[in-house]
């Protein structure tokens, strides 16, 4: 293994087998997409799939409401909270990163009429688009998630996990101020005022209408609205979201194409069930980073075929897939720990790959 403090001094060069090998992936890519551009076949998967996420994405919107305000007794909703809000918000998540990429109808209002459900669960799936756009243009070696977590790992005892607390904390609140009104916006969600300004005051809007709905939940319903709904959308839904983006990266070498991300191929019934409900987003994130293009249904037959490869440079596999990507509150727990004690720093992998010919 390669001494963590050398493979750290600087970017890794690709060698001229990871190029051949990039290349070789490039080439599948495009085929695939070609496909997706043209095939009838190809072309009424996508529509229907599109069509059935855009009716999920509904109705996990009113499953919370319900669950929140339905006519359930208090106790069974205790129950019920914590394993929903865990569940619910990493699906959002991943109807909001397909519709991001992918956006499922061919008119502009139709796609806006279906962005402002998320001011119900408290969230702006345009303004996400672009904090997402700029994390797939820019990964930065030296801002990685990743050190911070080597950093913590390296805590003894009860701090590293006070570490740990802290960090998650610190990022939850970070989050959820971005999307208020009295928070800046960043500088490349400013330009569109000059370039698209309908994009741009539908964030604005969106930023106000937020606030705005809590203050209308809380005069509805206030009991509910503070001891529930806030809790679930704020803590809970937050913690988990964002341990999901997380562990789409970590462990993670963004010097290296093959290990930019995670990715794992769910083995056994069970696994495969989980990572289904998950559109299998956790289980092809890599896969997504080399080629965003490719529309989320084909990124699995497309992972098939770079396995060899991510076997080859070792590539990360998710922490996350057949774990609590159904809402079970345990294992979040066991997430927590995983990142509290397993290393994946940057620099634990050879800083060279074993030498290897390129595919044919």
């Amino acid at each position: 293994m390669a001494d963590p403090d050398t493979a750290d001094k600087g970017p890794q060069a690709a060698s001229p087998s990871i190029e051949a090998d990039l290349r070789h992936a490039r080439h599948l890519a495009r085929r695939l997409m070609r496909l997706q551009r043209r095939h009838p076949l190809f072309l009424r998967r996508q529509n229907r799939a599109n069509a059935l996420l855009v009716a999920e994405w509904a109705a996990l919107i009113a499953g919370t409401y319900l669950l929140v305000y339905g006519p359930l007794p208090w106790p069974w909703k205790a129950v019920f909270l914590v394993p929903w809000s865990i569940y619910s918000s990493l699906a959002l998540d991943v109807a909001i990163h397909y519709f991001n990429h992918w956006p499922p109808f061919s008119r502009g209002w139709a796609n806006a009429c279906m962005r402002a459900l998320g001011v119900l669960v408290l969230t702006s799936p345009l303004e996400v688009r672009y904090h997402h756009w700029e994390h797939h243009r820019y990964n930065d070696p030296d801002d990685d998630p990743q050190q911070t977590l080597a950093r913590i790992q390296g805590a003894p005892g009860v701090r590293g996990w006070l570490a740990l607390a802290r960090y998650l904390g610190l990022e939850m609140a970070r989050s959820a101020w971005g999307y208020l009104p009295l928070s800046p916006l960043p500088p490349y969600i400013r330009v569109l005022r000059r370039t698209k300004p309908a994009e741009y005051w539908e964030i604005a809007i969106t930023r106000w209408a937020v606030p705005a709905w809590i203050a209308v939940l809380l005069a509805l319903s206030w009991r509910q609205t503070l001891l529930l709904f806030l809790p679930a959308a704020m803590v809970v839904a937050l913690l988990a979201s964002f341990l999901m983006n997380l562990t789409d990266h970590a462990p993670s070498d963004l010097r290296h194409p093959f290990r930019q991300a995670t990715y794992l191929e769910p083995r056994g019934r069970l696994h495969r069930l989980v990572s289904w409900v998950n559109h299998f987003t956790a289980a092809t994130h890599l896969t997504h980073h080399l080629f965003p293009q490719v529309h989320w249904i084909h990124v699995r037959r497309l992972q098939r075929r770079l396995r060899p490869l991510y076997d080859r440079y070792q590539a990360p596999h998710s922490l996350i897939v057949n774990s609590m990507l159904l809402g079970n509150p345990i294992a979040l727990l066991r997430v927590l720990g995983t990142l509290r004690r397993e290393p994946g720093p940057a620099g634990r992998w050879p800083v060279s790959p074993p030498p290897a010919a390129p595919p044919a």
